[in-house]
């Protein structure tokens, strides 16, 4: 009668043996090319400048150059990084990162200041990472009585 209580400790070991191995084969490693984020290349500060020209209908006011520090953060969602821009006219905007371009995202429109009357226009602005460099378009645009006035930026920077 050793043989059914040999046959049922035999089964038990099996199944134990089973299940313990299927549940350490299923987890996830730790430490993969998975677990790094790709924003973390980009995050720091970024020294450089920027140069602003506004266009008043069909004509081109003086362009308006200067420095700026550029802060690159991450932000709490996946892909999303902030942009905090330190100069004559700081910002921060959140964008969404694709590769090594993002677009901004939480900004719509601008505010475009010519010979201190203010106008209100649609904002958009694209950029790129490309070794240790950031590069930042932005395009504002406003229909005024027939009259196309836009500003037009460009932001650079290298990371420190």
């Amino acid at each position: 009668m050793a043989t059914p209580y040999a046959v049922r400790s035999f089964r038990n070991i099996i199944l134990v043996l089973t299940i313990i191995s299927s549940l350490t084969t299923a987890c996830k490693k730790s430490g993969g090319a998975d677990d790094v984020d790709p924003r973390d290349q980009y995050i720091g500060t970024y020294e450089g400048g920027y140069q602003s020209v506004i266009r008043f209908g069909g004509a081109e006011l003086k362009p308006e150059t200067g420095t700026t520090t550029i802060t690159v953060t991450k932000s709490s969602n996946n892909k999303e990084i902030y942009i905090d821009i330190k100069g004559t006219r700081p910002y921060q905007v959140t964008a969404e990162l694709t590769g090594t371009s993002f677009n901004v995202i939480d900004r719509t429109q601008d505010q475009i200041y010519v010979q201190g009357t203010t106008f209100t226009g649609q904002y958009s602005a694209t950029g790129v990472f490309d070794k240790n460099q950031f590069a930042m378009s932005t395009t504002t645009e406003t229909l005024q009585g027939g009259t196309v006035i836009s500003r037009a930026e460009s932001i650079m920077g290298v990371k420190k």
